[in-house]
């Protein structure tokens, strides 16, 4: 009847309202469910912003406070402020003599080169008779810029301090756009040491009590002759055993795969970048780079080989492999060497000379600088069976009078002067 019908309409009424309200609120909450990680993934991703502003609300520059005098710390002119009663001297930041060999940041996804600076906040002692009363600052935080001499000798260039022992010292970190601009940036760190220091400026923070304070445009004191660890081997390919497949496709090889403490391939791109020859000034700049490659049988015995001369050409020419001479012969040596002006291969992309098809689709699926086909396969297929020997379609390498023999471990690393 019609007051039935009434009643159902009703309650289905409410039914849609109450689904509308529900879906309403749900997309309500999912969206500021985005909008709250988003912004989580902001401040993570640029905490310096967020600090920055909070430092400039916060801080209170320390220019607004009484200069009272200068003291001498180490060679360094510092002027004293009194705050809040008690007397401090502003922070001495001072260059150490080392620096780190260059790294690249998966974080930042930028090359880092790292100088040690040391922070003395602390400079000024009090009178004997009482007269004067020092405060002891704490430093929470420290900026860094450069001017636009540098910044323009170094297009790309970005700068950030990592704070360590507690404000007593910190990592000045330069990220650059290229390995290539890093190895610039360090040459010039060690040709002219006091031009890159005068060109860098710092600004403190700290406490000193209660109150917050700012010490702005501190220079840093001259920069000694720098001992940069330059001869750090790098290590661009490792196998540990078979948990990641190096059957990868061309795009994998090129950007690199792994994890470099564990089953890892840097990748061409970046191989190349850090080891072929450039041109510098209109002349041709060596790499100067060595090749170390290092395996192990299943059998428990060890091969090494070492060459003097290393590089990978770039994607125009395929990744081609260049070699030099041995450092002494061996056996890993010989099968390497066979493969010198090889140019890379994976199983979708084939630049090997073989006339019946892919090397890679043949032996195991790696990529590799085969030729026609291969002396040595350490990305081929990884295998666990001991019985398998002389088969050349897994992580092998060819050692005379053992044929081709399969490997547990394997690593391939570089160093360039």
């Amino acid at each position: 009847n019609r007051s039935s019908l009434e009643r159902l309409s009703k309650r289905l009424s409410r039914k849609k309202l109450n689904n509308f309200f529900s879906v309403s609120f749900s997309a309500k909450m999912q969206c500021w469910t985005l909008i709250a990680v988003l912004l989580g993934v902001a401040c993570w991703a640029s905490p310096a912003l967020g600090s920055g502003y909070q430092q400039q609300q916060l801080y209170t520059d320390v220019n607004s406070f009484a200069r009272v005098g200068t003291t001498k710390f180490r060679g360094s002119s510092l002027n004293v402020f009194e705050i809040d009663g008690v007397q401090v001297a502003e922070p001495r930041i001072a260059f150490r003599a080392s620096c780190n060999a260059l790294k690249y940041s998966r974080v930042y996804m930028k090359y880092r080169l790292t100088l040690s600076v040391s922070i003395d906040a602390n400079t000024l002692r009090s009178a004997k008779d009482g007269s004067k009363k020092v405060g002891q600052v704490t430093i929470t935080g420290l900026k860094v810029k450069a001017n636009k001499g540098l910044s323009s000798r170094q297009s790309g260039l970005s700068l950030m301090t990592i704070l360590k022992n507690s404000g007593r010292s910190a990592d000045l970190v330069f990220l650059c756009s290229s390995f290539r601009r890093c190895q610039y940036l360090r040459e010039e760190l060690l040709s002219n040491p006091s031009d890159v220091a005068e060109a860098l400026q710092f600004e403190a923070f700290g406490r000193v009590g209660s109150s917050p304070v700012r010490f702005g445009a501190v220079r840093g004191a001259s920069l000694p002759r720098l001992r940069c660890n330059r001869r750090r081997w790098i290590v661009f390919q490792r196998r540990v055993d078979g948990s990641l497949s190096f059957a990868q496709n061309w795009d994998a090889y090129v950007k690199g795969f792994g994890n470099p403490r564990s089953n890892y391939w840097m990748g061409l791109d970046r191989l190349s970048e850090m080891t072929k020859t450039s041109i510098k000034n209109g002349y041709k700049a060596t790499a100067r780079c060595r090749l170390r490659v290092e395996t192990q049988s299943f059998d428990g015995k060890k091969y090494k080989a070492e060459f003097k001369m290393f590089e990978v050409l770039g994607p125009e020419q395929r990744y081609l492999l260049r070699v030099g001479q041995q450092v002494g012969k061996t056996a890993l040596g010989t099968a390497l060497v066979w493969h010198n002006g090889a140019r890379f291969s994976t199983y979708d992309r084939d630049h090997d000379t073989h006339s019946r098809g892919s090397c890679s689709q043949l032996f195991g699926y790696g990529g590799w600088w085969y030729k026609g086909c291969h002396a040595s396969n350490i990305n081929g297929a990884y295998t666990t069976d001991k019985r398998i020997t002389n088969n050349p379609t897994y992580n092998t390498v060819h050692i005379s009078r053992r044929g081709y023999v399969p490997m547990k471990r394997t690593v391939m690393k570089f160093k360039c002067y």
